[in-house]
């Protein structure tokens, strides 16, 4: 079984990404192969809007997304992290999301989705919206096929590093992982 982890944050062992990859150690510890990709690290173009992906069933643009396309194809679960920015999603991970369209022809209802196990993380400092922002995420994406695990996440992890003090969520982290494998 291989178990895909995607972050969404742009800060480097952020505390999304410390999540995320607590998450990956309890898919490995049940025997899961894992790979993650930092989108901030990568070189993603935004979605055009061209429907090329809808008419010849793969998206025009020859970037770094390509790579998560066939991690995607190949992975039986996937983990999505992003901190919560402004009510959203980060940039990165709005950015991840509008591009797997390429991964779903509305017109024939298809979807390269369907089937795979996922897990959404998130981190957010001020504020305490972040988990209704994943709980819909998680509603988007089930709606196309995905079979939704849970959330983990929490407030007041702005600081870097501050979620190795929330053992909660860490252990919450972790359990979740075992049941994508």
């Amino acid at each position: 079984m291989k178990v895909l982890g995607i972050v969404g944050s742009p800060r480097a062992e952020s505390n999304t990404e410390i999540l995320v990859k607590k998450v990956l150690e309890g898919a490995k510890l049940k025997g899961a192969e894992v790979e993650i990709f930092k989108i901030n690290d990568m070189e993603i173009n935004w979605c055009q809007g061209c429907f090329h992906c809808q008419v010849y069933g793969e998206c025009r643009q020859n970037d770094d997304m390509q790579r998560i396309y066939d991690a995607i194809r190949s992975a039986e679960a996937v983990v999505i992290g992003t901190p919560i920015y402004m009510g959203h999603v980060s940039a990165q991970t709005k950015t991840l999301l509008d591009r797997l369209l390429a991964l779903i022809n509305v017109l024939r209802g298809e979807s390269a989705l369907k089937g795979k196990k996922l897990v959404l993380v998130y981190s957010q400092g001020r504020g305490s919206d972040g988990e209704n922002v994943m709980k819909e995420l998680g509603v988007r994406l089930s709606h196309l096929g995905m079979s939704f695990v849970g959330i983990v996440g929490g407030n007041g992890l702005n600081e870097p590093g501050a979620v190795r003090d929330r053992e909660d969520l860490l252990i919450l982290a972790h359990k979740l992982g075992t049941q994508l494998a």
